[in-house]
């Protein structure tokens, strides 16, 4: 095994974050002073290729950004604001971003989590991800489920193509790389694939786009970064940056593995 593959582990991850979460203070609730769209700026990863990214706007949640200490446990859930703060912006009176209780009570109110998950730890994925799009927004969801990290390249097609005809932002992460991750666009040359993530694992008060990418909780990432060994769902959702939904239900959703996270951390 890579020692890249053995330092992303669900077990390591989690001890480390459960060792960071017992050093951290309460957090400040700054949500209404979101910095946005903080991607832009950031130059192509090489010279030459093409670079295709979101349209539209969107606000970065983070850990702790609402004053919810939930470092170690919510990232899948920071991700899904993002997400959400995209939707609400180009979708005409759509609902507020909603918080992480109201995320935990929408999951049980559609039956997929039992009424124990409310005040839990327990993460979320990308498949809780297209529900709640779904529930709040009436925005369905494609799901792609990448077996390994090794095979990612296999369906970069399919970012370009829905970077080009959505431009949503979408939600991605796994199982031995368990740390949820939102990407804002892709850049593919002829040798090699970059994603651009937007990483939800930030502690503090968030100054500036500038320091975020300096920090590389902004960047390009080569897809062989990736886990090698760790599966992937990506969740993308079938909205355009002008408001259009796309009524294609029965391409909603393909072939996705779900990752039993009950561990309270």
């Amino acid at each position: 095994m890579l020692l890249m593959d053995i330092l992303c582990t669900g077990a390591f991850f989690q001890s480390i974050c459960l060792l960071m979460f017992k050093m951290t203070s309460t957090p400040v609730n700054y949500s209404e002073n979101l910095l946005q769209n903080v991607h832009e700026g950031t130059e192509p990863p090489t010279t030459n290729g093409t670079t295709s990214v979101i349209q539209g706007s969107y606000h970065y949640y983070h850990y702790g950004c609402d004053g919810m200490n939930d470092k170690g446990w919510g990232c899948g859930y920071r991700t899904l604001q993002t997400i959400c703060s995209w939707i609400r912006g180009t979708i005409e009176h759509s609902p507020a971003v909603p918080s992480i209780p109201a995320i935990q009570q929408i999951l049980i109110h559609l039956e997929d989590k039992p009424s124990g998950f409310m005040g839990s730890h327990d993460w979320i994925g990308s498949f809780e991800v297209c529900l709640v799009v779904d529930h709040l927004y009436g925005v369905s969801s494609k799901i792609i489920h990448v077996t390994k990290g090794s095979d990612l390249n296999q369906h970069m097609p399919s970012l370009i193509e829905h970077f080009n005809r959505y431009g949503s932002p979408l939600m991605m992460g796994g199982d031995q790389d368990c740390s949820a991750k939102a990407v804002m666009g892709i850049h593919a040359s002829d040798s090699d694939v970059y994603l651009l993530i937007v990483d939800p694992h930030y502690c503090g008060r968030a100054r500036s786009c500038q320091e975020l990418q300096k920090k590389e909780w902004v960047k390009w990432q080569h897809i062989d970064e990736f886990v090698h060994s760790s599966f992937y769902n990506i969740c993308l959702p079938l909205c355009t940056g002008n408001g259009n939904i796309s009524g294609d239900k029965n391409n909603a959703v393909i072939k996705v593995k779900k990752i039993n996270r009950t561990k309270k951390i």
